[in-house]
């Protein structure tokens, strides 16, 4: 019999955890219209019992994930590496034009996140942006906790939850 490695996870679930946005995505029926979703956030964090001798307390994930959520939160959510998608500034600077198939939007700048790395804003790319944007910040935190996997689960509507999963060496 194979037996598995022990772990110890820590599963973070609140309801204070979540952030409103909005965004569209290109190619996707009624989806490339501007429409929002209230996202739910959700961690599971794995640990190897035999490295470890510390956790992380829930009050830090809290304050890491709230900070990073934040910067999301009630924003328009545009895809910065997108060749279907044109951005430029207009107005000194202050505004954003989004200009992708028929479809002209202005934005004020401080209203904008560029996800910059991604295509699309769709759930599962969002996902991997907050996934990313924590393991930077945990790693800041306290280099003394050791986690063998961070699970990052976003809600997008009720029912719908896509995860992203990574080890971490």
């Amino acid at each position: 019999m194979v037996r598995e490695m022990p772990t110890i996870e820590q599963i973070y679930s609140r309801p204070s955890i979540h952030f409103s946005a909005c965004h569209f995505l290109i190619g996707y029926s009624k989806c490339d219209r501007l429409h929002g979703h209230n996202y739910s956030v959700k961690l599971r964090i794995e640990y190897d019992p035999d490295i470890v001798d510390q956790y992380f307390d829930f009050r830090v994930i809290n304050k890491i994930l709230s900070q990073i959520i934040g910067k999301l939160d009630h924003k328009v959510l545009i895809p910065g590496n997108s060749s279907m998608v044109k951005i430029q500034s207009i107005i000194n600077g202050e505004n954003l034009d989004v200009i992708f198939e028929d479809k002209k939007y202005t934005f004020p700048k401080k209203d904008v996140v560029i996800l910059e790395d991604y295509a699309q804003t769709s759930c599962e790319n969002i996902a991997e942006f907050l996934h990313t944007q924590l393991i930077n910040k945990i790693e800041k935190a306290n280099e003394n906790v050791k986690l063998s996997r961070l699970t990052l689960i976003l809600g997008e509507n009720v029912g719908n939850e896509v995860s992203y999963s990574a080890k971490i060496d």
